[in-house]
């Protein structure tokens, strides 16, 4: 990071984020795999066609399961698990660090960005890929700005910091493009609106993204759900209504990642006076209208409260319903609360800006300006205060895994829910893991299961399957036409009527919990795979490659620079 004051308040965010998130994972850092919601690592994720997002259904993982796949070719599963999160850690840090002109304030940025309700209930959910792009945001911020005042190497480290964060997905690589077209384009008194420079940011965003949107755009069905406008919209997890929750930085539509201290009055009252307090310290600044950093990130944070919050106004759920129904790929905006990451991004330019000006007052001023954030959020603190931990996966799913996976065909897994709770995990609600145990096609239930109904999936075989059996069909047979030769029971899952079909006959080989099913040859053979498929990997490959010697370029034209600056001095 070099020797320069901003690189080594990088440094000092680099360590606090480091530390914090060994604070908040724990447990969780512990050998073994750590699974709960949508947090599923596997001891070798297969690189098959759903990893890669070529087989045809919407991509849901698309391309972070690719890097977590490479990753493991070299390194076991549960190590590159604990990498990636606290590398995001580390990286959000440094980042929010170098929002800051002073040490105490890039230690106050630090803490805020690695310590907040919008983190703590992503991973709460299991949402790990979407860290990758939080953690890349204040970068994203710092080199749109440095670009809107044409300062050097501004373009590079764009390109650079927008293709790193699309490989964590398609809401990372939404949120950041999203920030870098507010921050270019909002008007900024001195600062000129240029747009040659948004060619070569929307060309390598695209290409950078196109892992994901080509294989939904090419997918077999694109359709979501416009019920899941109501069903994930933001919530109230404080006494200060959905408005107030936001304002916070959580509202996770999903109440089990709520944190006990923030639905009390005490602890959200403490919060909401900081973070009141910060943006008016912060915002009465005449100096905050006039640089393109914070005028950038103000309109951006407050575009992503609105984008959070509109389901919850009046016809709102009615507006996102039917622009998810008309309009391609706005199934994206039923989670609005993921857009508050932009929101949580403007209060850590507030709190650097404002703990920068008072880096000189009383040390016990200075460090509540600091801590407030763990302190108003304690129960973050070591894996939600021990609800998550580190397990091994059991023999007997490594064996069948194994067994079944060397068949390369598609492979259907019941009980028919999308969702499991395994004795050995701890009894820890995980997403059904068997679509990344295994390399091929898994047919299983995606539809999401809700307290008050569910929202319904997107893979019409799985939708199939599931009207086979709300019918009473001969669910074997549809299976057989489908392709698939072996079914997976898991005997250790709740099975209500109707989850699972009727196999009575049909050769069974058992493995601890596991029932594995044959239903002998079948004459359907997988569908070809246009090569055009591959497309959506060839830009994003494209723009990691470009970026990189970007990078590279712009790393030997500095290390000249300095080379001959300090030979003239000498």
């Amino acid at each position: 990071m070099g020797s320069s004051p901003g690189a080594r308040r990088a440094w000092v965010g680099a360590a606090v984020g480091l530390v914090l998130g060994v604070l908040v994972l724990g447990p969780a850092l512990a050998p073994g795999y750590t699974l709960h919601y949508d947090m599923v690592f596997v001891p070798e994720l297969p690189l098959g066609a759903h990893t890669l997002g070529t087989d045809g259904h919407v991509p849901r993982a698309v391309p972070n399961d690719l890097l977590v796949a490479l990753a493991s070719t070299v390194l076991p599963g549960w190590v590159v698990q604990k990498g990636f999160l606290l590398g995001c850690f580390t990286l959000g840090g440094a980042g929010a660090a170098r929002l800051a002109g002073t040490v105490p304030g890039a230690v106050a940025a630090a803490t805020w960005w690695s310590w907040n309700p919008w983190v703590g209930e992503r991973l709460g959910i299991g949402h790990w890929g979407y860290l990758i792009g939080f953690a890349l945001l204040p970068w994203v911020l710092l080199a749109a700005a440095r670009l809107r005042r044409r300062e050097p190497g501004a373009t590079t480290g764009l390109l650079g910091s927008l293709t790193v964060a699309a490989l964590g997905g398609s809401t990372p690589g939404v949120l950041a493009t999203l920030l870098a077209l507010v921050v270019l384009l909002v008007p900024v008194p001195g600062h000129r609106v240029r747009l040659r420079p948004l060619l070569p940011v929307l060309t390598v965003s695209l290409a950078a993204n196109a892992a994901w949107w080509w294989p939904f755009l090419t997918a077999s069905s694109k359709a979501a759900d416009p019920g899941g406008a109501a069903a994930f919209a933001a919530r109230a997890d404080t006494p200060f209504g959905v408005g107030g929750s936001l304002l916070l930085g959580g509202g996770l539509w999903n109440d089990r990642t709520w944190f006990t201290e923030r639905t009390t009055l005490p602890f959200a009252l403490v919060a909401l006076l900081a973070v009141l307090g910060l943006l008016v310290l912060a915002l009465r600044r005449r100096g905050w209208w006039q640089d393109p950093l914070p005028l950038g990130v103000s309109v951006a944070g407050a575009l992503g409260l609105v984008l959070a919050g509109v389901a919850a106004l009046p016809g709102g759920t009615a507006l996102l319903g039917w622009l998810i129904e008309v309009v391609p790929g706005a199934g994206l905006l039923r989670d609005g609360q993921k857009f508050l990451a932009l929101w949580v991004l403007l209060l850590a330019v507030a709190i650097a800006r404002v703990v920068d000006r008072l880096a000189a007052a009383p040390r016990p001023f200075l460090v509540a300006a600091t801590v407030w954030p763990v302190a108003t959020l304690p129960t973050l603190a070591w894996g939600h205060v021990g609800q998550w931990g580190s397990v091994d996966w059991p023999a007997e799913v490594t064996t069948v895994a194994e067994r079944v996976g060397a068949d390369g065909g598609p492979v259907a897994v019941f009980p028919w829910s999308t969702y499991r709770r395994y004795a050995w995990n701890g009894d820890r609600v995980v997403l059904d893991p068997w679509d990344r145990l295994l390399p091929g096609r898994v047919i299983s239930s995606d539809d999401l299961p809700l307290r008050d109904g569910s929202v319904t999936g997107e893979d019409p075989e799985a939708a199939a399957v599931g009207r086979a059996l709300a019918d009473g069909s001969d669910v074997p047979d549809l299976l057989r036409e489908l392709g698939v030769r072996h079914v997976i029971v898991q005997t250790d899952q709740p099975a209500p009527p109707g989850s699972v079909p009727d196999l009575t006959g049909e050769d069974v080989t058992r493995v601890g919990d596991l029932a594995v099913y044959d239903l002998g040859p079948t004459s359907t053979a997988e569908p070809d795979v246009p090569v055009t498929a591959a497309l959506g990997l060839v830009g994003t490959g494209g723009a990691v490659v470009l970026s990189a010697l970007l990078g590279v370029r712009r790393w030997r034209r500095r290390t000249e620079t300095e080379t001959t600056a300090r030979s003239a001095r000498a």
